[in-house]
């Protein structure tokens, strides 16, 4: 029997780098899911859903890459998991373990459960959240439904590996592109050798491929959760990199000891990160650097309005440039701050209706 094929564009990229870019792709909803990928000796072939827009390349990182095309074997349709229970599930998948992101009628976590084990051959335990994140740790409780009784697992994204108890840290998989982004953009950032500040680190979801990514570098990975820092020490381990230092503490505490230190500081807190701004804005170096800001933003439009949902984003976005930038103005002249440039403001996911988690690139100069 002849195997189908079809002739897509495609993205040419090394090994090395292939996990990466293939994340990057997916994240944007650009990489093909109905054909078979093909990789040789050194090369992998990612096949695209379209042509690639000059921001799209940038986003990916496609420096060195090259972009053909070529024939690629068509897959056989499997089932979906909503073709197999008759509704659609929301769910994640971290490391082995796929968590219930939703509530499900517990007459039908079994069936959800088999059927995701079932239909995807890597996850060995599902499980159920039980609470909201909680505390200054940012913890939950889960509930195990199926498969093995734990909660620790060993997550792969974008070439790193990170060891975590999805009960004991904090660890978002929806952030792997925004991830992938910065680690990106530190690594074309055309300076020899920064000084990074991940105030709130975890496992080193950030940090670690901000490391990797750019070895002449120096990461300083803070974070309270001691449980947090014994995984990130794992993790650097696993990851051989050697240019990260984990550091546990409250870096409302601690902020001193990095004064003037940062040429880029990440604050991923969304919830809270506008009251740690005079510490982040100390820790820059006297001229000023580059802060990844990270802010919870909900905005609402006229029911009205067909285009509600659109209009919603564009307030969200306006609304967290607007608040971050007072913000600094605030602390201007304790900080000298002579300006303020966002480099750019997105949406890096939604949160709830009509309530976004805003990502902003913030240039401060002073």
């Amino acid at each position: 029997m002849k195997t189908e094929t079809e002739r897509l564009p495609c993205v040419k990229a090394e090994k090395r780098r292939g996990e990466t870019i293939r994340q990057a792709l997916k994240e944007r909803k650009l990489l093909s899911t109905d054909v078979r990928i093909i990789a040789d000796d050194k090369f992998i072939y990612l096949p695209l859903t379209r042509a690639l827009t000059d921001a799209e390349l940038r986003y990916i990182d496609a420096a060195g890459l090259l972009i053909l095309t070529r024939e690629f074997a068509i897959l056989e349709q499997r089932k979906s998991i909503e073709d197999i229970i008759g509704f659609k599930p929301s769910y994640e998948v971290i490391g082995d373990i796929a968590v219930l992101t939703e509530a499900v009628n517990e007459s039908n976590e079994q069936l959800v459960a088999h059927a995701l084990m079932n239909r995807h051959k890597n996850i060995k335990v599902v499980a159920k959240r039980i609470s909201p994140v909680e505390g200054v740790f940012r913890t939950r409780k889960l509930r195990i439904i199926a498969g093995a009784n734990r909660t620790e697992t060993m997550h792969t994204e974008n070439g790193c590996r990170y060891k975590l108890d999805l009960e004991k840290v904090y660890f978002n998989p929806r952030l792997a592109g925004e991830r992938n982004r910065v680690a990106a953009q530190v690594a074309r950032s055309g300076v020899d050798a920064e000084g990074i500040i991940d105030m709130f680190a975890g496992v080193g979801s950030f940090s670690i491929q901000v490391a990797k990514r750019a070895p002449q570098s120096h990461v300083t990975a803070i974070d309270i959760n001691p449980e947090a820092i014994r995984y990130l020490r794992e993790n650097i381990k696993l990851n051989g990199v050697r240019n990260i230092e984990a550091i546990e503490g409250d870096v409302s505490e601690i902020y001193a000891r990095f004064r003037n230190t940062a040429d880029r500081i990440i604050m991923n807190l969304p919830k809270s990160a506008y009251l740690f701004l005079r510490e982040a804005l100390s820790m820059l170096k006297p001229r000023g650097g580059t802060i990844h800001f990270y802010d919870l933003e909900s905005a609402y439009s006229d029911a009205s309005d067909k285009n509600k949902k659109s209009k919603s984003l564009e307030r969200a976005i306006v609304q967290a440039k607007e608040r971050l930038m007072v913000k600094i103005e605030e602390l201007g002249e304790e900080f000298h701050v002579q300006s303020i440039e966002i480099l750019e403001a997105r949406k890096v996911k939604a949160y709830a209706p009509y309530a976004y988690i805003i990502g902003i690139d913030a240039k401060v100069k002073r």
